[in-house]
């Protein structure tokens, strides 16, 4: 083998010799660039990680209490919010109030007022404030106990509700099919948001 290697290094020129070299260092190279940038896992990489939480805001709605609360006002409230997260707010109840007049469990709606009455008060229509039938909670069946409201104008007011996020105003009443003017009057003092 080493005759051969003699051999072969005879016939090289050295002119040969210069182009082997230079291609071995070129060849060399280019394996030396090709394996250095395939291995990122020898890298060590260091970032500064910023620990942010995103959250995601939800709508805010505006509520007006009044009557036996600690501290009546406009709150602000996320929506979804329920009455008793306004009463919180509000400081809860006075000794006097009437709590069973109000469902605390009742989502809110934006622009809505809730009223807390004294133990046995008479609402401004002459009927107790508990017997007022909320626009954005009862059931359709409840619905029916307004005059004038059957079961096809019950299931219409619920249906709006549900297709509009619920009744803003009492007046909203005004857009149901079947609800004019007249029978607004008449059930107007009967409702409530």
């Amino acid at each position: 083998m080493l005759q051969w290697f003699k051999d072969v290094y005879r016939e090289f020129t050295p002119r040969a010799l210069k182009v082997t070299i230079t291609l071995l260092a070129v060849v060399g190279f280019g394996v030396y660039v090709f394996t250095s940038g395939s291995k990122p896992a020898s890298q060590v990489i260091v970032s500064k990680s910023h620990n942010t939480q995103t959250t995601v805001q939800q709508p805010k709605i505006f509520v007006h209490i009044v009557g036996l609360v600690k501290k009546p006002g406009i709150y602000q409230l996320d929506s979804g919010s329920r009455v008793f997260d306004v009463i919180l707010l509000a400081g809860g109840f006075t000794a006097k109030a009437n709590q069973a007049s109000v469902n605390l469990a009742r989502v809110l709606t934006d622009g809505e007022q809730i009223v807390v009455g004294k133990v046995g008060a008479q609402s401004a229509s002459g009927s107790q404030s508990s017997n007022l039938i909320s626009l954005n909670s009862s059931s359709a069946s409840q619905l029916e106990d307004l005059p004038g409201v059957g079961p096809a104008l019950a299931g219409r007011i619920v249906d709006w509700r549900e297709a509009n996020g619920g009744y803003k105003t009492k007046e909203d009443l005004l857009n149901v099919a079947g609800i004019g003017d007249k029978l607004f009057a008449s059930i107007k003092d009967l409702v409530t948001l």
